[in-house]
């Protein structure tokens, strides 16, 4: 079964300690599909099943049976039908020593040799994958916010990123939700639960959800609301941040709240830009 064509599949590899997992993780924050250290006799089944989305592969030393050469290979057959590239992370050895050092890692490769000497090996052994890149990335200078900019350079016309909005509603009394980056407070509105008729219910009753809605100000708060989140949306974006919540509270979390919450989440359910979530904390307490 052949990939589509509109998807994309990058292997991810390189030496070790110069960005190959920090890619990968990158990779996922911008949407792609992302599998690190596969075992090479499952690559072919993996790039040749039917994606929904773009795949980001890795593949380096860790990974059983690795040969570079038979990858290589492998991979340059591939390319002739599928929209297929490698990624080679390189980094110079100075750095290299430094990063194992401060992380206290061991280098993977399992020869009894020094680490400089360890490194040199595998950066030879390696070469039949270099030989063949599509993108060869030196992340001597890099930081990780330096390398995140370089990918979406690089890589954001691949990408179908999403911001992850969570949507919570609470209850004042249940405290505030630690997480939530955007909170607002509903108890401007009349209080259902003083209504003898509605106070047995919550804000997934109809009856309750036309209470709150038709009140004075309810249009003109989310009227506002919108077009501030409109607008400051692709502020979080350009500074990298790929998750918000927003959260409504009121007193105890289980009628203003709850259909300010389920309000919003309609108004913004259709922005393709948002992977949208919705959670009602304190509704059941």
């Amino acid at each position: 079964m052949r990939l589509e064509k509109q998807y994309k599949v990058f292997i991810v590899t390189g030496l070790s300690g110069a960005g190959r997992s920090s890619a990968l993780k990158i990779f996922e924050d911008m949407g792609f599909e992302a599998i690190d250290n596969l075992p090479t006799y499952l690559l072919s089944n993996i790039i040749n099943t039917k994606i929904k989305r773009n795949l980001a592969v890795g593949i380096d030393v860790r990974t059983r049976d690795f040969d570079p050469k038979k990858v290589a290979k492998e991979i340059s057959k591939k390319k002739k039908n599928l929209t297929l590239s490698v990624i080679f992370f390189d980094c110079d050895n100075t750095t290299l020593l430094n990063r194992f050092k401060e992380s206290r890692r061991v280098h993977p490769l399992k020869l009894d040799l020094p680490i400089v000497e360890k490194i040199e090996a595998e950066r030879n052994w390696l070469k039949p994958l270099l030989n063949i890149n599509d993108y060869y990335i030196d992340t001597s200078k890099f930081t990780l916010n330096l390398l995140k900019n370089e990918m979406q350079i690089l890589f954001k016309k691949h990408s179908d990123s999403k911001i992850n909005l969570r949507i919570i509603s609470f209850g004042y009394k249940f405290g505030l939700p630690r997480e939530a980056d955007l909170v607002f407070d509903m108890r401007f509105l009349r209080n259902p639960f003083y209504e003898k008729n509605l106070k047995k219910f919550d804000g997934k009753n109809l009856k309750v959800i036309n209470f709150v809605k038709k009140q004075k100000y309810f249009d003109f708060f989310f009227d506002s609301l919108l077009l501030l989140f409109n607008n400051i949306l692709e502020g979080y974006k350009k500074e990298g941040k790929e998750h918000i919540t927003i959260a409504f509270g009121c007193t105890g979390g289980v009628h203003r709240s709850v259909v300010s919450s389920d309000h919003f989440l309609n108004l913004i359910n259709n922005n393709r830009k948002l992977r949208i979530f919705i959670e009602h904390r304190d509704i059941a307490k």
